[in-house]
């Protein structure tokens, strides 16, 4: 009888053993079969470079509407009745890979006196001109525009950035008004020109 028994036992070890190599086989085969083939993969067209263009340059929000007319995509910027503080707006070229890219940056204050820089760049490739002053932090960001927003922080400052099709969105403030990132990217809106 105990020989009938260590026999079965090492039967049962010999079927489960095989049990298992057959499952993990067969999750490998899935994954494999599963994964998207190369001439099927989508890439995302490539946005037109642009032509060098003059710098622009304004303090007053009125004016806005030339910063945005210059940008190729639709420009970020806070929703008048937000109780932001407009202080200055510029527009610029960058040189991205292969030709000219473009960044506007508008500066605003909170009602605190506080500064909330605002970027918008194009291409939305163009994740150089980000900088890389700042390290990524495992926080969820707000959403900006229907896109997830990375959140990131340097010394005295922290960073949130969301890419759309059109543009790489920026938004960077102080530590002091980082709690009420949320609540300021609710106040954002996309100006368009084009």
């Amino acid at each position: 009888m105990p020989r009938r028994k260590k026999f079965f036992r090492l039967l049962l070890k010999i079927l489960s053993g095989l049990v298992s190599f057959a499952l993990l086989a067969f999750a490998c085969l899935s994954l494999i079969i599963a994964q998207p083939q190369p001439d099927k993969i989508k890439e995302p067209e490539p946005q037109a470079l642009l032509s060098p263009a003059p710098a622009i340059e304004t303090r007053s929000e009125s004016e806005l509407t030339s910063v945005a007319s210059s940008f190729p995509a639709p420009l970020m910027s806070f929703v008048s009745s937000s109780g932001m503080r407009f202080v200055s707006a510029s527009a610029r070229d960058a040189a991205v890979d292969g030709g000219t890219g473009r960044v506007a940056t508008l500066n605003w204050q909170t009602p605190d006196g506080e500064p909330v820089i605002l970027q918008s760049i194009y291409p939305a490739s163009a994740l150089s001109l980000l900088g890389n002053d700042y390290h990524f932090v495992w926080k969820l960001g707000p959403t900006l525009f229907g896109s997830d927003s990375v959140y990131m922080e340097a010394n005295g400052a922290v960073r949130l950035h969301a890419r759309t099709d059109s543009a790489l969105y920026v938004v960077i403030v102080p530590p002091a008004v980082a709690p009420k990132l949320t609540a300021l990217s609710q106040s954002l809106q996309l100006l368009s020109m084009q």
